[in-house]
């Protein structure tokens, strides 16, 4: 299974939490954890089926496009929404 790291502004929690989610593809990731845990990630990273404009989604360090990039088994996922500020 894949394990998903997410930050804790994206789960609610003071630090980073990992979950063991099957799947072979991003969006499986998703749906997968969605029907374990709940739809709050999904919906937090998924706007009309894509990922959302200012969420990173990286499958072993690479970024992905979309949500159907591969997942290969035993890989890390890491959710990190996008740094942006101003003045």
């Amino acid at each position: 299974m894949a394990t998903i790291k997410l930050p804790a502004v994206l789960v609610g929690g003071s630090s980073t939490s990992e979950v063991e989610v099957a799947g072979e593809t991003v969006r499986e990731l998703f749906e997968n954890h969605a029907d374990e845990h709940g739809p709050e990630l999904r919906d937090s990273v998924i706007e009309d089926g894509d990922i959302k404009e200012f969420i990173n989604v990286y499958v072993e360090g690479t970024p992905v496009d979309g949500l159907d990039a591969d997942v290969p088994e035993d890989a890390q996922v890491r959710v990190i929404p996008a740094a942006s500020g101003g003045r």
